[in-house]
């Protein structure tokens, strides 16, 4: 019966894979579980599958990467996808309403967009994100994928048996984890994290998946395990979570705001008001869900993010310091020089001698 539904999916949809709509392509897959999204992106035309690797390639107009997977045990699998997109895309999950869909999921995303400069030859930057994202069963989400970024997921899928026997009737779970599980009014949830609290998770999952002779299984699940402790404490460390839910639409607008101003970091902030009225959302709302969905005010983040730039040609350019004022459109070097301060502490001037 699974392959006659995942058939007919395919046979539907396979016309509509890539639609566009303002401004991205939407890419439609098969959600229910693990092993039907599996089956079903097999047969997807742009994929290549190698089975001994457990492993699916993918090169289109739209995107390049990778998509590793792992069984780990009976309700609980893996994943790990290494992408880069060359359009803007989002993705859509399905659900085919015929068969069980009864897997959660949680992920650790690795983020980079790349933004480009034609005024130097340092002509290019990244901003990069990291977030955790935790999913109910059968929930209807989409996330945008702008042109040019580069985006790393681990991804943990597990059924409500699974959850129910090894973290609903267990006594050392987090009580901020069971009433996660058990608020059904949450169906989505993402939130930035440290990175250096998963920086060796990162480097050891990748070389878990990236043996010569396919995914090594028993580190894999060994990371699984520390995959969920990572989870529960950040959730811990977390207030009132359950308020950090938006709904499909805040939340691309949001990702959209976010990748205008990063676009901009040469440029003065262009203010809330400009933000609100461009995007066609309230100034409050609009600080109110930048700060849920990226950890901080939306002008911090912009400022951060500009003097992170700024750091960078500081660094490996051999620029003046009054010219990478003026890329930064500050009327002198005195107040760029202050600005750097408050978010480096140190003066450009300690860290480029040339200047």
């Amino acid at each position: 019966m699974v392959i006659d539904r995942i058939n007919n999916w395919f046979n539907l949809q396979k016309q509509y894979f890539f639609t566009y709509k303002k401004g991205f392509f939407y890419l439609s897959y098969l959600s229910n579980s693990p092993s039907i999204m599996l089956k079903s992106l097999v047969k997807m035309p742009f994929m290549k599958h190698n089975k001994e690797k457990q492993m699916l390639y993918s090169d289109t107009p739209f995107l390049k990467g990778e998509f590793s997977y792992a069984e780990l045990e009976e309700g609980l699998w893996m994943f790990q996808s290494d992408m880069k997109y060359k359009n803007n895309v989002s993705y859509k999950p399905i659900y085919d309403r015929f068969l069980p869909a009864d897997y959660y999921f949680i992920s650790i995303n690795f983020i980079e967009n790349k933004f480009k400069d034609e005024s130097y030859e340092f002509n290019n930057f990244k901003i990069t994100n990291h977030s955790l994202s935790f999913s109910r069963p059968k929930t209807d989400f989409i996330n945008c994928h702008f042109k040019d970024s580069h985006e790393i997921m681990y991804i943990l899928y597990f059924s409500e048996k699974w959850v129910t026997k090894n973290i609903i009737n267990s006594t050392s779970i987090p009580e901020e984890v069971k009433k996660l599980l058990n608020d059904t009014s949450i169906s989505f949830l993402n939130y930035n994290f440290k990175y250096d609290d998963f920086k060796l998770f990162h480097n050891d999952v990748k070389k878990g998946f990236n043996n010569s002779l396919g995914p090594n299984m028993f580190e894999l699940k060994k990371l699984a395990y520390d995959f969920f402790e990572l989870f529960f404490n950040s959730l811990e460390e977390k207030e009132n979570f359950n308020t950090n839910e938006l709904s499909h639409g805040d939340r691309i607008k949001i990702q959209k705001i976010e990748y205008f101003i990063s676009s901009n970091l040469y440029e003065k902030f262009p203010g809330i008001d400009f933000l609100s009225e461009k995007y066609k959302i309230s100034p409050t709302k609009l600080k109110e869900n930048f700060k849920l969905l990226f950890g901080k005010p939306i002008f911090t983040y912009f400022q951060e993010n500009r003097m992170g730039l700024a750091l960078k040609y500081i660094k490996e350019g051999d620029i003046k310091i009054k010219d990478i004022a003026l890329k930064f459109n500050y009327e002198n070097a005195s107040k760029f020089s202050k600005a750097f301060y408050k978010c480096h502490n140190k003066l450009p001037s300690d860290i480029n001698k040339y200047n």
